[in-house]
C-alpha cells in the first residue's frame, strides 16, 4: 500500500553541499538525530492516539526531509499528517511502518554522503 521507492534529489544535496560547505555534515547529523526523534514521538504517540502529536510531528519531519530533498519520505509525512488532523485510523500503522523504512533508506544515503 505505501511501498513506494526512496526519493532523495541529488542534485538538491549537491547544492546544499557546495553552498553550505564544511556545515553540509553538520546538517546531515541535524537532520538525522531530529528526524530520529521525531519518528520516536510519533510512535509513541501512535500507541495512544494522540492525534495532535501525530499531526505535529509528521509535519515536521514532512518539512525537513523536504530541505532535504527527501521526497518520498516528506510524500509520506504529508500523509500521515492528514490522518492525524483527521484522526484516521485505518492504515496508519502501515503508513508509519513505511515512514520508519524511508527514513531508514535515506538516512543511510545521507550518512554515505558525508562519509
Amino acid at each position: 500500500m505505501y511501498d513506494i521507492p526512496v526519493d532523495l534529489d541529488l542534485g538538491m544535496l549537491q547544492g546544499l553541499k557546495d553552498l553550505l560547505g564544511e556545515k553540509f555534515v553538520e546538517l546531515v547529523k541535524t537532520y538525522n538525530s531530529d528526524s530520529m526523534r521525531r519518528i520516536e514521538l510519533m510512535r509513541d504517540a501512535l500507541q495512544v492516539s494522540d492525534f495532535d502529536t501525530i499531526k505535529h510531528e509528521a509535519h515536521g519531519l514532512k518539512g525537513s526531509s523536504r530541505n532535504v530533498g527527501a521526497n518520498s519520505l516528506a510524500a509520506l509525512c504529508g500523509d500521515m499528517e492528514i490522518k492525524g488532523k483527521e484522526q484516521d485510523t485505518a492504515n496508519m500503522e502501515q503508513l508509519f511502518s513505511a515512514i520508519e523504512q524511508q527514513f531508514a533508506a535515506i538516512s543511510a544515503q545521507l550518512r554515505k554522503l558525508i562519509a
